[in-house]
């Protein structure tokens, strides 16, 4: 996510933290642990999602920097730096997206580990932004697709009209590292997005969020 985009307030008291896209008085960033995961996680974001105060993408790539890479869609610019990854031997990329009609249908396939680096691409933005990214990007056509089925209500509720069934990208994220059997590190995930739905709620009403005694 690049620091060119101011992150949009979600109250007129604070301004927003660029990095964690909360009000800078409930900002995670110091809270955030570091981890890397085995599976690379490359998120293509439409531009309005790099000034939402709402987006995770971001949470993605504070916590787990060295495998996570944001790349912007543009309609008529192809991010290169995806695309080189995508010609690389040494991966093996699959897309997240819905099985919903026949042309993902037949390109859906259940993972599997291959020695190769595992990627996985996430698209970022609303349902009807998703779409439109998968349906005019030539250069994840031939990509096989996994598609999730969560069991599980998503606790996304920062935007209105999200769809009954679908995740948020960090949401989709977790359930990616745990088909690739990372399920601590998913776990560590979880907590902090958990942690910045807390925190995100608080600072929307202008309110510091007060930790939690644990002892």
């Amino acid at each position: 996510m690049t620091s060119i985009y101011k992150v949009k307030q979600i109250t007129s008291l604070y301004d927003s933290c660029n990095t964690c896209g909360l009000p800078i008085i409930n900002c995670i960033c110091d809270k955030s642990p570091k981890i890397k995961t085995n599976a690379k996680i490359w998120i293509l974001s439409t531009e309005k999602e790099f000034y939402r105060a709402s987006n995770t993408a971001r949470l993605l790539k504070l916590i787990n920097p060295t495998s996570t890479e944001i790349f912007q869609w543009k309609r008529k610019n192809i991010p290169e730096k995806l695309v080189t990854y995508l010609n690389r031997e040494i991966y093996e990329t699959f897309l997240l997206f819905p099985v919903d009609n026949y042309e993902t249908a037949i390109r859906k396939v259940e993972y599997k580990k291959t020695g190769k680096i595992p990627a996985f691409i996430i698209i970022d933005g609303t349902w009807k932004e998703a779409r439109k990214i998968f349906r005019k990007s030539s250069y994840l056509n031939k990509l096989p697709i996994i598609s999730l089925k969560p069991d599980f209500k998503s606790k996304y509720d920062l935007r209105r009209g999200a769809a009954s069934g679908n995740l948020c990208t960090i949401e989709a994220a977790i359930e990616v590292l745990k088909i690739n059997g990372e399920f601590e590190i998913s776990q560590i995930v979880n907590e902090f997005y958990n942690l910045f739905l807390k925190s995100y709620k608080a600072g929307s009403s202008g309110h510091k969020l007060i930790p939690s005694n644990k002892n």
